[in-house]
């Protein structure tokens, strides 16, 4: 701790996100809070990555690792945390940003919080130029249910953590692909109070090219780990597996099944063979009037 300004950790599991990953590393630097480090773990990246880090490498606040193979996400973020020297540790994705009191905010609640283990705040979406930004998306939990039985609010993108507590919860499995930050929130919260701030401090970048229908199939692959996820957090605190625990897995769901149905409607609409289809189909149309 430096002039009682405890060190903050900004975790960055890299894969192949070299296109965004400097604009991250920007956004730590302009901080209003001074006393952080960033931990890198890199897992098998193929594109232009290793080529940033030797620029990164020149800064001594920034520690770089790498896995010898692709190992997923849930063992990179895990190697993330068992690096970090920091009282207080945090994920950043690397194609997002923190807005610029991010890190002071959530010190400042740690500090007035020692009880809690987790403290999350809103967070905004914008386009792939971090751009067009939305208003503050995020909500506290269900007042007197736990996350795991709430339907609603609760932690999501930059939901920090003090390490000591993270070291009692066990960590993070190494085993998820998917929904990580879901079994780091359920494990975090069998260990102290979660906190929300309701102020945005992160910045969720969206419109990167990626497939619609790709889109889709990994939100049904997270939603199956986030079921398993709950499903351990059910049997380490001893609870039954019924519905209450189950209620968020439905409503998203139906939300999953919604914007698929609606995405696939677009992704129909915009293909070459609906609109040569609409051409052909144009002189029947006018005859028939």
């Amino acid at each position: 701790m430096k002039n009682n300004q405890p060190l903050f950790s900004v975790l960055i599991a890299n894969y192949n996100n070299g296109k965004y990953l400097m604009e991250a590393i920007e956004s730590v630097r302009q901080q209003t809070y001074t006393n952080w480090e960033i931990i890198l773990v890199d897992d098998a990246s193929t594109d232009n990555s290793k080529e940033l880090y030797k620029e990164l490498e020149k800064d001594n606040r920034i520690h770089i690792y790498y896995n010898d193979s692709n190992k997923g996400c849930g063992y990179t973020k895990r190697r993330c945390a068992e690096l970090a020297n920091g009282e207080i540790c945090g994920f950043l994705d690397p194609d997002d940003a923190l807005l610029s009191e991010a890190l002071q905010v959530m010190v400042e609640a740690h500090k007035n919080h020692p009880e809690a283990s987790l403290v999350y705040s809103q967070h905004v979406i914008s386009d792939a130029n971090l751009q067009n930004r939305t208003q503050p998306i995020g909500s506290p939990l269900e007042e007197g249910k736990t996350y795991l039985e709430s339907t609603k609010g609760g932690p999501t993108l930059f939901a920090t953590f003090k390490r000591q507590l993270y070291i009692q919860s066990g960590g993070i499995s190494t085993i998820y692909k998917r929904a990580v930050d879901q079994d780091l929130y359920l494990r975090l919260e069998e260990v102290g109070d979660i906190i929300f701030v309701k102020q945005a401090l992160y910045i969720y970048r969206q419109g990167t090219g990626q497939n619609i229908s790709l889109g889709a199939i990994n939100e049904w692959k997270a939603l199956c780990w986030d079921m398993y996820a709950r499903i351990e957090a059910c049997i380490r605190r001893g609870v039954e597996i019924d519905n209450a625990a189950f209620l968020q897995i439905l409503n998203q769901m139906n939300e999953i099944s919604a914007a698929a149905a609606l995405a696939k409607e677009k992704e129909i609409r915009v293909s070459k063979a609906y609109l040569i289809g609409r051409l052909l189909l144009k002189p029947f149309r006018w005859i028939g009037k």
